[in-house]
């Protein structure tokens, strides 16, 4: 949901933002390699790379790659470690199976990516989140963009699940990610990857 980056890093505390963008930048960075990625091979390589600086931040010298620059000076701070963004590839490996996806690897997405990611987030917010509304906002924003049509419909149908009993709570910016995945979520299937409206980020914003 990159639309609505600017609006969730502008209700984020203001000393977290630059972290949190750099968190977001990573996530972006990851999911343009999987969709551009024709030969799983060299997608597969381009994770490990991504891997390997990640889990060796505060370790070792990285590499001249802004991104890196700005999440070592966080995992400095004890903000995140490296190895919990390292682990968040292993959520994006798992697209790299052949369509469609089976429910391991939607299962495996959701909870590396979607729970990582926002458990990361809440931490840099200085918060709690439950990780499950991280899950189904990982798994609506997967099916917003998947071109096969029955792994994003399977995608749906778990993040209903994930969604269902679950506080959407925490920071005001992953509150606003998980009520507008909710909204998506529990519209039909066929309409996910409809653009976001412009009432249900008024009503995630609001609540």
């Amino acid at each position: 949901m990159i639309a609505l980056r600017p609006l969730v890093l502008a209700y984020a505390p203001s000393k977290a933002r630059s972290d949190l963008s750099a968190l977001f930048d990573l996530d972006e960075t990851l999911g343009r390699i999987v969709a551009s990625t024709t030969e799983p091979m060299i997608g597969q390589m381009r994770l490990t790379w991504w891997h390997d600086q990640l889990a060796a931040l505060g370790s070792r010298a990285i590499p001249a790659e802004p991104i890196l620059a700005v999440l070592s000076e966080v995992v400095a701070r004890g903000l995140v470690t490296g190895e919990a963004l390292a682990a968040v590839i292993e959520g994006w490996e798992a697209l790299l199976e052949p369509m469609p996806l089976n429910e391991e690897a939607l299962r495996t997405f959701a909870e590396r990516r979607g729970n990582g990611l926002f458990a990361m987030a809440a931490d840099i917010c200085s918060g709690s989140v439950d990780k499950e509304i991280g899950a189904g906002w990982a798994l609506i924003d997967f099916a917003m963009h998947c071109s096969d049509n029955q792994t994003a419909v399977n995608a749906i149908h778990m993040a209903r699940d994930r969604f269902k009993g679950s506080k959407i709570s925490g920071p005001k910016p992953l509150r606003i990610l998980a009520r507008v995945a909710w909204s998506k979520a529990n519209q039909a299937p066929e309409s996910v990857r409809e653009s976001i409206s412009r009432f249900d980020i008024l009503k995630a914003v609001l609540c």
